[in-house]
Parts: C-alpha cells; structure tokens; sequence
C-alpha cells in the first residue's frame, strides 16, 4: 500500500490583467445597468413626462397669465422636473436593491470583496448617465417652452439673463443629487419596497406635511431636509431663499457624505 504524496501548492494568483480595477468595476456596473430593459424604460418616461409636462403646461398659460421674469418662466418649463426625479430615484434604488432581490448581489461582491468599490462606482456610473439625459432635457425643454410663451412677457428669456443658465444647470444637479441618494438609501436599506417608500415618504412628503405643523422651529428646520436643500440652486433669484447658494450645495454634500458613509459602513459589516 503506498500514501499519496501530499504536495503544497501555491494559491491561486489571477493574471495581472485580470486583477480587479475600479475601471472594471464601473465597466461592470455599466453594463449591468443597461443590461435591464427597466433602465430605458424609466429612463424614456421620465424624460417624457418632465418635457412633456413642461411644454403641455407652458401651452396653457394664459397671456396674462405669463407674467413674472425668468424665474416665472423656468417654473412652467421645469413644472415636471421635480416629479419626474421619482421614476429616477426608483430606478436608483432598484439598480441596487435588484441584486439584493435576485441575490446577484452574491456573485457581485464575490467578485469586488473591499465591497465600497461596487457601491461607489455604480453611484458614478447612474449619476454620469442621469447628468447627461436631464441635461439634455432641461435644455431642450427649456428652448420649447419659450417658443410656446413666445409673444408673452416671460416668452423672451435667454441663457443670456443673469442667473438663467445657472438655475438650469442646478435643476440638472438637483436630479443627480437626489438620484445619489437614493441609491445610497437602497444601499442602507437592501429592500425595493421598503426604499421606495422611504424616498417617496420621508423625502419627498414628510418635509412638506411639516410645514403645517403650528410649531416655530419646525420652518426653520425643514428647508436642511434632504430633500430640500438642493431648491434654492434651481431658481434664478436666490435671494428669497432660506439657504444661500453656497449653503445650498454645502447641504447637498453634507445629505450624501451621512447618506453613503452610513450605507459604506452597513455594505462592510453586514452579510449578503
């Protein structure tokens, strides 16, 4: 009888070409994103609704109805941008909470195990694709709704008008801003249902049923809501605002280092 030589061998080492980089992983991310017919989909209703709405509205107005500066008018053109940014956050969050779902996340993690890579370059990946489409779109809808105003008073602002060009771009920074964090809640909380709720509940809803609550130091609360510190970047007079415009962004920064530090945290320490 003879034992078999037990040899030591070496572990297993990857090509050097095949190490994972953060290139690979937003590669990855990339193409899971639009590997889902659900991404075009929400994606195409979203740019729809938000364009559709704001020419449908800026058709309707009266004309002297349409009076009140650039600020009036970005107001009928962006009138569905705010409501349009929910088809975004759902999306965001199902970009994460899916793999949770599906238990893809298994296979996901197994291949990123450092883990923050994956969170952080999907956020990229999501956030660099919803910059550019609503960029696209806040311009595009911009220029239709003064064509239907034009011959009215607010129907002659240009990207010229002190403040116009910067309020447009804040309402492209507004929709990315919300949509970072809810993928960041998604991340926190590894449940469709129960994110989606969240968002549409205590961001969306919660601060403005606060405001009608009798007690003082309720108003002055609500504008740092989460939801409601990127408002003062999408109009073009900032001076009625409660933030500044600096405070504004500062806030914007602050929601997401607390959103995505907290989600960084959990996304470490808990099993998939």
């Amino acid at each position: 009888m003879t034992a078999a030589a037990m040899t030591e061998r070496p572990a297993y080492a990857p090509p050097q070409q095949y190490r994972l980089t953060f290139v690979g992983e937003l590669r990855s991310e990339w193409t899971k994103l639009w590997s889902l017919r659900s991404t075009w989909i929400v994606l195409l209703c979203a740019v729809v609704f938000s364009g559709g709405l704001g020419a449908l509205i800026s058709a309707s107005v009266p004309d002297e109805a349409a009076v009140g500066g650039a600020d009036a008018a970005l107001s009928f053109a962006m009138a569905g941008v705010s409501l349009s940014s929910v088809f975004v956050a759902v999306l965001g969050i199902l970009t994460i909470t899916g793999e949770y779902t599906t238990g893809s996340i298994r296979s996901t993690l197994s291949a990123a195990p450092k883990r923050l890579g994956m969170l952080f370059s999907k956020a990229l990946v999501f956030g660099a694709v919803v910059a550019v489409l609503f960029t696209a779109m806040v311009f595009a809808t911009f220029y239709m709704s003064q064509a239907l105003l034009s011959g009215t008073e607010i129907g002659n602002v240009s990207l010229g008008d002190e403040g116009v060009l910067r309020a447009l771009f804040g309402y492209v920074g507004m929709i990315v801003y919300l949509a970072l964090l809810a993928i960041a809640i998604g991340a926190i909380l590894r449940n469709s249902a129960g994110s989606i709720g969240f968002y549409v509940g205590v961001i969306m809803i919660l601060p403005q049923l606060a405001t009608l609550l009798p007690w003082e130091w309720v108003s002055d609360v609500v504008p740092y809501a989460p939801g409601n510190v990127p408002n003062t970047i999408a109009v073009v007079d900032t001076s009625m605002g409660t933030l500044g415009l600096g405070e504004s962004w500062l806030w914007m920064g602050i929601w997401l280092v607390v959103a995505y530090g907290l989600a960084g945290v959990l996304l470490k320490r808990r099993d998939v």
